[in-house]
């Protein structure tokens, strides 16, 4: 029996470990209007890219503000690649701020 390609993004190169160590973990912090239709168009950000975030935490900033806020990891990320999804993130009608800093992997021992 064949399997069939269901659409899914291809994976990425696969890289040497010495490689992986070398890119940092990516964090945005985006801060938006708490609207249903706010944390999909975040989140399209990445999957058009083809990417998965590590992590993904979404909350309430506070009932009065109306804000959402998205706290999304990007393993393995450079720092243009992470310059330009931030970019892309502030393009978002519903995104009012977005930070981005860079996790440095702990060095091997």
């Amino acid at each position: 029996m064949q399997t069939q390609d269901r659409g899914r993004a291809p994976h990425p190169a696969t890289r040497s470990p010495s490689s992986r160590a070398a890119l940092p973990t990516q964090c945005f912090s985006v801060q938006a209007l708490a609207d249903p239709g706010t944390l999909p168009r975040v989140l399209e950000v990445f999957a058009k890219r083809g990417l998965v975030p590590a992590r993904v935490h979404a909350s309430r900033a506070s009932a009065a503000k109306g804000d959402l806020v998205v706290d999304i990891q990007l393993d393995d990320t450079g720092t243009e690649q992470a310059r330009l999804i931030a970019q892309e993130l502030r393009r978002q009608f519903c995104v009012d701020a977005v930070l981005v800093a860079e996790k440095l992997a702990p060095a091997p021992a």
